[in-house]
């Protein structure tokens, strides 16, 4: 009887400090957008390249010939990123923080692409406190006039003091893209087309 309530204590611990050790490593986790180059033909490794230095990927949005690539992944640091990137061989342009979602609170979130529809990649750039009366009200103004241009916000990735953006659209053209944000009075620093997305299971 003994050794089972000892053995239960043990048992008892472990998991306690199983738990406490997930808790630590959700806690110390942080989220980067990567902007890289084509990988190399093989990337069977990479899941446990990335893993190995603590990086978890979450998925990526690449253009057509996946010369260019966005990608989410968590991280305990951009240190891990960088190795995890070094490991896979991957040629890396940018590595921005970015713990912020902002939804758009639009239908297009459904993920599916509507007919007609191209996927972009807009990079933002704003002042610091431009963002902070992104209320409901204003994402569905916001929405309206997208999509008087035929365009539709999905999601967007900030970094914490929502001075820099990774926003998702869906749209006809990056002509529409353009436009709209004009209409928004939205900055556009860069527009990518991104139709190859891959999410992690």
């Amino acid at each position: 009887m003994k050794r089972s309530i000892a053995s239960l204590a043990v048992l008892a611990v472990a998991q306690a400090l199983a738990v406490g050790a997930l808790a630590h490593a959700a806690e110390s986790s942080h989220r980067y957008v990567v902007e890289s180059a084509a990988p190399p033909a093989t990337q069977g490794k990479a899941k446990a390249n990335d893993s190995s230095v603590g990086v978890h990927w979450l998925r990526s949005y690449s253009t057509a010939d996946r010369k260019t690539t966005y990608s989410l992944y968590e991280a305990p640091d951009e240190a891990a990123v960088r190795k995890a990137a070094a490991l896979n061989k991957l040629t890396v342009i940018h590595v921005n923080e970015a713990p912020v979602d902002l939804d758009s609170e639009s239908d297009a979130r459904s993920g599916n692409l509507p007919s007609g529809m191209h996927r972009y990649m807009i990079e933002r750039t704003f002042p610091a406190g431009a963002l902070a009366g992104l209320d409901s009200a204003t994402k569905a103004k916001v929405n309206a006039t997208n999509s008087k241009f035929g365009a539709q916000w999905v999601t967007s990735y900030a970094n914490s003091d929502e001075t820099k953006t990774y926003c998702i659209y869906n749209a006809a053209d990056e002509a529409a893209v353009r436009a709209a944000a004009k209409a928004n009075n939205l900055p556009v620093d860069k527009v990518t087309e991104v139709p190859v997305t891959s999410t992690s299971k």
